[in-house]
């Protein structure tokens, strides 16, 4: 008899909403997981990465090169699984892209302008993780690349966050581009009366004897008229240093190895001395 035939009971109101709720529980701590993995996760590589350079140092600039564009897709990973992990069906998916991309689009202008920016870094590589760059006022070495913005250690120690909007609009200046070494030079100022040719010699010597001159790239002495004092006579250094990070203590050391020199060879009485220097 068909009386007999098993019966399916609807779901009560209460029982819905039950399922409902831990579902919902469910989607919601899988996304917070994402989340916390997405932000941990950097982490940890940066961690891994340091292990690495500082037992093979060579290996410094080809990680800070692969860093970025590892963070960028850990995140955006996470926030599209994040995101089709919420939404109720394909069709809802797409329709929040959408609206999130308006949404984003009419109120955070400035913040799409830097990650616009941030993704023109990563890919067409004006500087990387390690460079020297000048960037307007900020001197120094990049420190870390982020979607928003860039960070660099400037040389007074101060670290400085520059927008990566900024890039796609502002000149960057970039003295290594992913080597470690970069030129540095140095101008000693000498009376117009001394010895020209014995001091460009002795400026060459300085620079190939300094403890951090890389030399597997040249080393140039210039001579240059100080239009601003007429009766001195600047002579130009430019050698690499074998890592930028010891640009000025190579100045340093190139100044006063030059002047020790000039000295003792009688180029300049003990009461005149080398003048200035200034950067890369």
């Amino acid at each position: 008899m068909r009386n007999n035939e098993p019966k399916i009971l609807p779901l009560t109101q209460g029982g819905e909403a039950n399922v409902l709720a831990q579902l919902s529980l469910v989607k919601i701590l899988i996304v917070v997981v994402l989340v916390v993995a997405a932000w941990v996760l950097p982490k940890w590589i940066r961690g891994l990465f340091d292990g690495l350079e500082k037992h093979n140092p060579r290996l410094r600039f080809f990680l800070r090169q692969v860093e970025p564009p590892l963070r960028v897709a850990i995140w955006f990973a996470a926030l599209l699984l994040s995101a089709e992990i919420l939404a109720p069906s394909k069709s809802a998916f797409l329709a929040a892209l959408g609206s999130a991309a308006l949404a984003i689009g009419l109120g955070l202008q400035d913040l799409i302008k830097n990650l616009i920016g941030g993704f023109v870094v990563i890919v067409d590589r004006p500087f990387q993780t390690g460079d020297r760059v000048e960037f307007g006022e900020a001197c120094g070495e990049v420190k870390q690349i982020g979607l928003r913005s860039t960070k660099v250690l400037a040389d007074s120690g101060m670290l400085v966050t520059i927008p990566n909007a900024d890039v796609l609009t502002k000149p960057i200046f970039n003295a290594n581009v992913g080597v470690a070494e970069c030129m540095v030079s140095a101008e000693v100022a000498l009376p117009a009366s001394a010895d020209v040719d014995e001091a460009l010699k002795l400026c060459r010597q300085v620079a190939v004897c300094c403890p951090y001159t890389y030399l597997g790239r040249h080393v140039e002495v210039d001579l240059h008229q100080d239009n601003k004092r007429q009766k001195m006579t600047l002579l130009v250094i430019q050698a690499y240093v074998y890592d930028h990070r010891f640009a000025s203590a190579m100045k340093t050391d190139i100044l006063r190895r030059a002047q020790r020199e000039f000295l003792s060879h009688g180029i300049l009485g003990h009461t005149e001395g080398t003048a200035h220097h200034h950067g890369e």
